[in-house]
């Protein structure tokens, strides 16, 4: 047999309104707080992505200046290299200057005089 429905009092249909309004004020105060938690994470992500394309931009610049040294290194080495190399040819210019000075006029052996 169905149960028939309860009949509530007037003072029970206020006291159930009651209830009822105090828990949708809660439910609004958590929402509301909710709400702020989304708000407060969302700022902190924008922070850090602030931050992180600050980063990235200073990363960018150091890789340019990386990449700069770098070929002024490589310059500095051609440069290196090539001076190593004239001087290697000038050190056998003189060698060879050297010997046919000696052949002329011998070598410097007895030439020790103290002035």
């Amino acid at each position: 047999m169905p149960k028939s429905p309860k009949v509530m009092t007037e003072q029970e249909l206020i006291n159930a309104a009651h209830h009822l309004a105090e828990s949708r004020e809660q439910f609004v105060k958590e929402l509301k707080l909710s709400m702020e938690a989304f708000t407060a994470i969302s700022d902190r992500l924008r922070t850090f992505s602030d931050y992180l394309d600050h980063r990235d931009k200073s990363l960018e610049q150091r890789m340019v200046l990386h990449n700069n040294v770098m070929e002024a290194l490589e310059s500095l080495v051609k440069l290196l290299s090539e001076n190593t190399v004239t001087l290697n040819q000038n050190t056998d210019r003189l060698e060879q200057f050297l010997k046919k000075f000696e052949t002329y006029f011998g070598t410097d052996t007895g030439l020790e005089y103290e002035n």
